[in-house]
């Protein structure tokens, strides 16, 4: 996709109802009917009643997949058919044997214009038992027998069709992979912050990339990881062998008396060759890291450059306050013309009193005043970091000169040595045959040697091969940088809405770029947290909430509300956060998005909050209590229950939603 090329609109399912029947888990009610009438669905209730497992029921009935377990890193495909494979035993234990047939799960969704029913049973992920699509151009209604599996695939196979279209996305893995890995925040508690492999699909597929061309920069990425890890295991390899020869020949030269001069000679040249191959390898190393940094850099101050250039356009865009304007501020303060460039210029109160009226200092036009935006001053520092990035960058592109100087100085220098030891052996080569045989050594040593060379030369093929994959990845990292640029304006200021709601503090969000591809990184009060537990738990849970909200805000824009389902994580808060969460929480349904979310009622005050800022018309609470059977301890608790759910049908009878 060009960078000119119009993104492509993707469109999410909205759910409106679910019903559930004969799923054993929920054994008080035959069928369970839940309706997505209102922003905000809440499943509310006590440990152990299947909160968890009805957000995984949701992406069942959506895609005939269910989370793994553990998030790993693997493309989409590779994702999709193990959340197809878990599905299949996910729901042991939750249904009985005699329901296994009868138990099902019907969902009815939008997806844009178009209006969905698709109803499938509980162990038959990739088949449908009944299907209806109904909008402009299209009518689908069709019916599976319970007992011919053909037809059952068949239709399941018209609904991914039609879902792919009627979604804008290429392929149905790309769909669950949004469904799992960016719309639920689940059971598993993953991350997105900290898990750079996974969220850089996510990326991709968020700020518009050609889903082909993102799916094929994941599996460079990886590709290029296997290369270096084999590049690792043939150095060790080599290095190995190296020892080993040293080893033997030093052993075997203590039987060599009567040529002691020649053995002496020839270890200190294999010592010498040996220093020099190590230090090879450590200005290897070095220059790599050199040129990693290099690029870190540069993508830094190229993002630096953009931000200068959008800050200094919107000075100058002729609706912004005329007192911000480059060449009034050196009128007005300098006394200087930025025009015809005189100088002690007597006219700059007259301007300063059509400024302080509001007119333009040209044509005396009244100028409406646009708030937030940028004074002189910022300009002034951007200016001044970008003149320490430019240092930096000077400092960085003559590291990697030096460093390539001396690479090439290293790799002469270990070329000599080498080619010393084999001048000395080829004039030598009786003694060291009749030494070697001497010692009984021989044939292991030229062994050795061989392994060592065959290792030498996967290493550096190995290398070859991963800076091609590098090299392939590289522009897919710029288009992301450079879309990532574009969007930055209107995504960033979402996400610190959210995000301050939650913690009361300033957040700023960037893009590096690190060899591996792009990452995001979280700036909390000035300083940035590059590792998890760099904050605490509760901040790293509902920060990563917030991320999701924006990604999904993002994604869709127009197309739609986003909706996520979060099994909310009430248990790492403390009583101080609880409220901002539902803050945060709702900060997002006001945007008109919607929730479907999981909540403990031994710790509501996040219910309530939410509840007082939604109200009655735009969240709805379901009491999961009513559909399980209580524990013993937990009948016990029942009046305890009725009073809580009380207080927040209270909260949302309230006034809060004004």
């Amino acid at each position: 996709m060009s960078e000119n090329e119009p993104k492509p609109t993707i469109r999410l399912p909205i759910i409106s109802r679910l019903s559930l029947s004969h799923f054993s888990l929920y054994r008080n009610r035959s069928e369970n009917v839940v309706s997505f009438d209102k922003n905000v669905l809440c499943i509310a209730g006590a440990n152990g009643l299947g909160k968890s497992t009805f957000l995984s029921i949701l992406n069942y009935a959506l895609t005939g997949t269910v989370a793994t377990p553990e998030a790993k890193a693997l493309s989409t495909a590779e994702y999709y058919r193990d959340a197809k494979r878990y599905a299949l035993v996910y729901f042991e234990g939750r249904i009985d044997q005699d329901d296994r047939q009868i138990a099902e799960v019907e969902v009815e969704f939008k997806a844009g214009e178009y209006a969905y029913v698709v109803r499938r049973g509980m162990f038959n992920p990739t088949s449908l038992r009944s299907l209806k699509i109904l909008g402009p151009g299209t009518h689908v209604v069709l019916d599976a027998p319970l007992e011919d599996e053909e037809s059952a695939t068949r239709l399941h196979e018209v609904f991914t069709d039609h879902l792919l279209k009627h979604t804008g996305l290429a392929q149905m893995d790309q769909f669950v992979y949004l469904q799992h890995f960016l719309l639920t925040f689940d059971e598993r508690r993953h991350l997105l912050f900290w898990d750079a492999e996974i969220a850089r699909i996510l990326l991709f597929l968020v700020f518009g990339m050609d889903a082909t061309r993102a799916e094929k920069a994941g599996e460079w990425i990886r590709k290029a990881d296997r290369m270096e890890s084999q590049a690792r295991n043939a150095q060790y390899q080599a290095t190995t062998a190296a020892g080993q020869i040293k080893d033997l020949r030093a052993r075997a030269s203590t039987s060599a008396t009567a040529h002691a001069d020649l053995g002496q000679q020839h270890e200190l040249l294999i010592d010498q060759r040996d220093v020099a191959g190590a230090e090879l390898e450590e200005k290897a190393r070095l220059e790599k890291d050199a040129r990693l940094q290099l690029g870190i850099i540069a993508a830094e101050h190229h993002v630096l450059m953009s931000d200068y250039d959008r800050t200094f356009m919107r000075r100058l865009n002729p609706h912004n306050e005329p007192g911000w304007h480059p060449f009034i501020v050196k009128l007005v303060h300098q006394n200087e013309c930025g025009i015809c460039g005189s100088v002690d210029v007597q006219t700059a109160s007259d301007i300063k009193h059509l400024i302080e009226n509001h007119q333009c200092p040209l044509c005396r036009s009244t100028i409406t005043q646009e708030a937030d935006l940028p004074d002189f001053e910022m300009l002034r520092a951007l200016d001044l970091k970008l003149k320490l990035s430019a240092d930096r960058l000077k400092t960085a592109q003559d590291t990697v000169e030096r460093l390539s100087e001396e690479l090439k100085t290293a790799n002469d220098k270990y070329r000599e040595i080498s080619a010393r030891v084999d001048s000395f052996e080829a004039s030598n080569a009786d003694w060291i045959r009749l030494d070697a045989a001497r010692s009984g050594v021989s044939d292991v040593i030229q062994q050795l040697q061989h392994e060592r060379r065959m290792a030498t030369e996967r290493r550096d093929e190995f290398r070859r091969r991963r800076d091609e994959y590098r090299a392939l990845v590289e522009p897919v990292r710029r288009e992301l940088a450079q879309r990532y640029a574009e969007a930055e304006f209107e995504f960033l200021p979402r996400f610190q809405a959210l995000a301050q709601a939650f913690l009361g503090v300033d957040l700023y969000l960037t893009m590096e770029q690190k060899a591996r591809g792009p990452e995001l990184v979280v700036t909390i009060a000035g300083s940035r947290r590059r590792a998890s537990n760099q904050l605490s738990e509760s901040q790293r849970y509902f920060i990563d909430i917030a991320l999701r909200m924006t990604l999904a805000e993002y994604m869709l824009r127009d197309a739609g509300p986003a909706c996520l389902f979060i099994d909310t994580p009430e248990g790492s808060l403390d009583i101080a956060y609880e409220q901002r969460a539902g803050k945060m929480f709702g900060e997002f349904v006001r945007r008109g998005n919607r929730l479907v979310m999981t909540a403990n009622l031994n710790s509501n005050r996040l219910i309530r909050e939410l509840a007082r800022v939604c109200g009655n018309s735009r969240m709805h609470v379901e009491r999961m209590t009513s559909w399980a059977v209580l524990s013993e301890v937990q009948e016990n608790a029942e009046e305890l229950f009725d009073q809580l759910f009380a207080e927040i049908q209270e909260c949302l009878d309230g006034e809060a939603n004004e």
